[in-house]
């Protein structure tokens, strides 16, 4: 581990900024006054956050050439401790790791004084628009119902606008001034390690910019297939686009040693597909190569390209790999266009975009019956339509809907058993449409074995393991997308929320404020959801009601309940219980037996929580995980209903 403390930089966590360069550190803005050992160890930690830094270690560099006792690094991580947090000296932000040092444990942001080094005068990628970012699948888990907690991705119209607005301040502003950075101030990435950039659209229509984009993901979901690979996720990786960040920028944002980036260009006959393999540490391009392939030739093209970037990065491809690149997938062009589209679609904020996500998908099924991602496409859009139900929908319908997701994630498995999406998308659909966790467990298990590297599938595999009540598998699982995924703030929400799940109230605020700073400083309403529990179970009310402000419409009345009621104001607390009871009752019973869970009315809550069972409230998954629901716990109506549910022990 490089260890020194002479390099300069500004770093960022929670509320503190620390300027290396000045040798300051702030909180809230108000110089912290810190002894120059203080800071020196502060330093160190924070530069290797999430690593484990030795004793001996720091002990050589804060005591250089002395033999001092063991104890005295022990006082200063004490002392240290109490500066940045409770006056007990105990805080999470350092963490004791026994026998061998300590680890920074909260998120850090970076972000250096010097101007970075300039690789390339050109820029790294020339994009018309930036894509809006929809916050759903199949990245991290599928949008839940607009009335459910678990709303890993799915946000409402306005809230879609604020996202997009804050995203367009933090990644499009202009460059060189350089983005928050997620990595530490030594650029030291994988060995074999890449980003894909979207691939721009050379084509004279701007409309062909979809097929760009997606011939990237799927070269992006193609290398993550294999095991030695270290590939940035889709969203970070296409965040640059539209911007002049230069490749050395991006590598550093990243934390990757390669950047491949390309174009394409469409006529009504011919493609042509460039591409340039440039390693980010020296700037120098390792190969590049052009094709206008047929186009019944395209996957082939998508497996050479994979093939090209594995041997550039002297990764040996064993027997199958080369088959696992191009998995899945179709000979058909008209079929593999309208794959693609959908993809796109399907990620996109735009007002019924699912739905037309859906039948471009129906599209590429009739041109190729035998399409596997194309059913695993559609699979995530029935499931997306099915958690965001629209009004009037019946019970039969939404079952019909969920029944028909299910069918297309098997026909996906059972035409490439080892696609990896096929089994996520089935764990999506087991879980939030018939709270079959136990079954979901499995699948999203294996999908992540098959695809270790994957954000998308790790970040759901997150999810279960957060529902199932394994706490320290999910936040670690939820750490790994976040560092393959850094600059997509939701990244930092699934942190955030299994972190609240496991009662770790400070930290899931900790990491929301780093969230907060991606997106601009201001958070969607389903991150302020989050934030609004984590500020009522510690006790802070007043904070609390203000968040409940700035949560979604159809969560308000749940949150100011709860809130209402735990500041005094009963009167408050039965009118916003009144308005749940007229517009939710039927649609979200675990809704209402949270606001019970909360208020102590064991019996109301637990009638609405059987009621919960009864019309199979997706909600139900979080159960185990729910902290709002402790007070519960002992009751053996409440134990009932979590036997009656698909949970492994």
């Amino acid at each position: 581990m490089n260890i020194s403390v002479s390099e300069g930089g500004n770093y960022a966590f929670g509320a503190f900024r620390l300027d290396a360069t000045r040798r300051i550190l702030r909180r809230d803005g108000a110089e912290v006054k810190l002894t120059p050992r203080q800071f020196d160890t502060l330093l160190l930690l924070v530069r290797h956050a999430g690593q484990i830094v030795e004793k001996d270690t720091l002990m050589a560099v804060l005591w250089p050439g002395r033999i001092v006792e063991e104890a005295n690094l022990s006082q200063t991580i004490f002392t240290l401790r109490k500066v940045l947090g409770s006056g007990s000296g105990e805080d999470r932000l350092i963490v004791t790791v026994p026998g061998r040092g300590y680890r920074f444990a909260a998120p850090v942001l970076v972000d250096f004084d010097e101007a970075p080094p300039a690789i390339s005068p050109e820029p790294a990628s020339r994009h018309d628009r930036a894509v809006p970012v929809r916050t759903s699948v199949p990245a991290f888990g599928h949008p839940g119902g607009v009335q459910r907690r678990r709303q890993f991705w799915v946000v409402g119209s306005v809230a879609a606008l604020i996202l997009g607005a804050c995203l367009a301040l933090v990644l499009l502003r202009p460059w060189p001034v350089r983005p928050p950075i997620l990595t530490g101030a030594v650029f030291d990435p994988p060995s074999h390690s890449v980003a894909v950039l979207a691939f721009t659209n050379m084509s004279s229509d701007p409309a062909e910019g979809y097929f760009g984009d997606g011939l990237a993901e799927e070269l992006i979901n193609a290398l993550g297939r294999l095991p030695a690979m270290h590939v940035a996720a889709r969203v970070s990786a296409f965040s640059f686009k539209g911007t002049r960040a230069t490749i050395g920028q991006i590598a550093r944002s990243l934390n990757v040693g390669t950047v491949l980036e390309g174009s394409v260009r469409r006529g009504s006959r011919t493609i042509r597909v460039s591409t340039q393999l440039i390693d980010a540490r020296t700037g120098y391009q390792l190969w590049s190569r052009s094709y206008e392939p047929d186009p019944k030739d395209l996957l082939s093209v998508e497996r050479d390209i994979a093939e090209a970037v594995a041997n550039s990065l002297q990764i040996s491809l064993v027997q199958g790999e080369e088959a696992r690149l191009t998995l899945g997938g179709t000979a058909n062009p008209g079929a593999f266009d309208a794959y693609l589209h959908g993809m796109v679609l399907l990620r996109s904020n735009d007002d019924g975009a699912i739905a037309k996500a859906r039948t471009i998908f129906d599209q590429a099924i009739r041109l190729d019956p035998n399409y596997a991602r194309a059913y695993s496409g559609r699979a995530y859009a029935l499931c997306d339509i099915g958690m965001n139900p629209q009004p009037g929908i019946t019970a039969a319908q939404l079952t019909a809907v969920f029944s028909a997701a299910l069918s297309d994630a098997d026909k996906a498995i059972a035409l490439a058993p080892d696609l990896a999406s096929g089994h996520a998308a089935r764990a999506e659909v087991l879980d939030n449409g018939f709270a079959k966790i136990g079954e979901a467990a499995k699948e999203v298990a294996h999908a992540r074995d098959l695809e270790p590297g994957n954000a998308a599938v790790v970040g759901d595999y997150a999810q279960i393991e957060n529902d199932l009540g394994h706490f320290d598998e999910a936040i670690g699982a939820a750490r790994l997308a976040a560092s393959l995924d850094p600059l997509r703030p939701d990244s930092w929400y699934v942190l955030s929320y299994n972190l609240y799940s496991a009662r770790r109230f400070t930290e899931s605020m900790a990491v929301a404020a780093h969230e907060k700073s991606l997106r601009g400083d201001t958070l969607p309403e389903h991150s302020m959801e989050v934030v609004a529990r984590d500020e009522l179970l510690t006790g802070d009310i007043a904070s609390a009601g203000k968040s409940c402000t700035a949560v979604s419409e159809s969560y308000r009345d749940v949150c100011l309940a709860m809130t209402d009621h735990a500041a005094g104001n009963a009167a408050a607390a039965q009118t916003h219980l009144a308005r749940l009871l007229a517009v939710t009752a039927e649609s979200a019973p675990y809704d209402i037996a949270e606001v019970y869970a909360q208020w102590r009315d064991a019996p109301h809550a637990l009638s609405w929580l059987e009621a919960a069972l009864r019309t199979h409230d997706p909600a139900l998954s979080q159960i185990r995980s729910d902290p709002l629901l402790d007070p519960l716990h002992h009751e053996p109506r409440f134990q009932a209903v979590e036997q009656a549910l698909d949970l492994p022990s």
